[in-house]
């Protein structure tokens, strides 16, 4: 808990020259780190230039995460898609392995056609292209 704390102090520090910036983003790096740490990651499954947790139960559960987002909102070509490509590119850089042959577009979709169906109406949100996809010229 601590640990938490001392990430969100450094988050939320403005600071105005940019060297004090790059010793609160080694901060940052080195409190994300402690967190892995005591959450249980493997020391080999941390970034350590960024304190990110790289671990295989780091991936799966950043992977449920837009899952669930995409299934109980839909998705947007404007957003959730752009952000979920990203975020599987990032993955991909680091962890290659974890994201060949793993679809989380498709089982997003699925999950939201599902999701919708279950509540018996419509899915309200006009820019959902699982629902309402763009036109093909």
């Amino acid at each position: 808990m601590r640990a938490n704390l001392l990430l969100m102090h450094y988050a939320r520090s403005p600071l105005d020259c940019p060297a004090c910036e790059a010793d609160r983003l080694t901060s940052m790096a080195d409190a994300r780190i402690a967190i892995c740490i005591a959450s249980g990651v493997a020391i080999e499954d941390i970034d350590p230039a960024t304190g990110y947790d790289h671990s295989r139960r780091g991936y799966e559960r950043v992977r449920a995460s837009w899952i669930d987002l995409i299934r109980q909102h839909g998705a947007s070509e404007f957003h959730e898609l752009r952000d979920i490509e990203e975020v599987r590119a990032l993955w991909a850089e680091n962890r290659p392995e974890f994201v060949e042959d793993d679809d989380w577009v498709t089982e997003a979709f699925d999950a939201h056609k599902e999701f919708i169906a279950s509540l018996g109406r419509p899915c309200r949100r006009s820019s959902c292209v699982v629902h309402f996809p763009a036109p093909t010229l």
